[in-house]
């Protein structure tokens, strides 16, 4: 419930403030690669380790003036998530989906150098693939998850031209860990993934 509720929150804020904005017709969307590193988590017994990976990040932010804007974001990667259950070491290969939206604010314009902070709320979809325990593929009981997690971070647009920017960001999301909803996987712990990025943005 509470995660359902923080999405609508978001969706109705992104486009609320988006029919507002259309006023100055100030958008930027971007498009870039980051890495995806997530770090170890336990509880009740058992140890999540994620592998690290790589992800497309597609942003598309909407400026109301030169220090706020609102931002919808989109990434899509594959990892494994490993669990240490006592001598068993158990593997689900899966993927992992972001859908998010934040509240970015730009303090100050230095030349060509735009830095910001942001903060907000992100559905990460989390869908279960091959499956093993201690390195022989065999069924586990594993379905598709999705959690709410909270996005902060920061970075700093440099402006090439005037309508194309280089971004180089920081974003940080913190969730409750997957368990695919089997309960030999519970740790009820909370998992902190960090995405540094760079990417290539649109201003329109």
């Amino acid at each position: 419930m509470l995660k359902r509720a923080g999405m609508a929150v978001a969706v109705l804020l992104l486009l609320t403030t988006a029919g507002l904005a259309q006023e100055d017709g100030h958008f930027d969307a971007s498009i870039g690669g980051a890495g995806v590193f997530t770090r170890q988590s336990s509880g009740h017994g058992i140890i999540l380790d994620p592998t690290n990976s790589a992800a497309p990040l597609i942003t598309f932010r909407v400026r109301f003036n030169a220090k706020h804007s609102i931002e919808a974001n989109y990434s899509h990667t594959y990892d494994s998530q490993i669990y240490t259950v006592g001598s068993d070491l158990y593997r689900i290969r899966s993927t992992a989906s972001e859908f998010g939206a934040a509240y970015v604010y730009n303090p100050i314009q230095i030349g060509k150098f735009e830095p910001f902070v942001l903060g907000g709320l992100a559905r990460l979809g989390f869908k279960p693939g091959t499956t093993y325990i201690n390195t022989y593929q065999v069924p586990v009981a594993a379905v598709p998850q999705s959690e709410l997690a909270f996005i902060y971070g920061g970075g700093v647009d440099y402006r090439v031209v005037p309508h194309v920017a280089v971004r180089l960001q920081y974003r940080g999301l913190i969730y409750r860990v997957p368990d695919f909803k089997n309960p030999d996987l519970f740790t009820g712990a909370l998992g902190q993934m960090a995405e540094p990025s760079v990417g290539v943005v649109f201003r329109f």
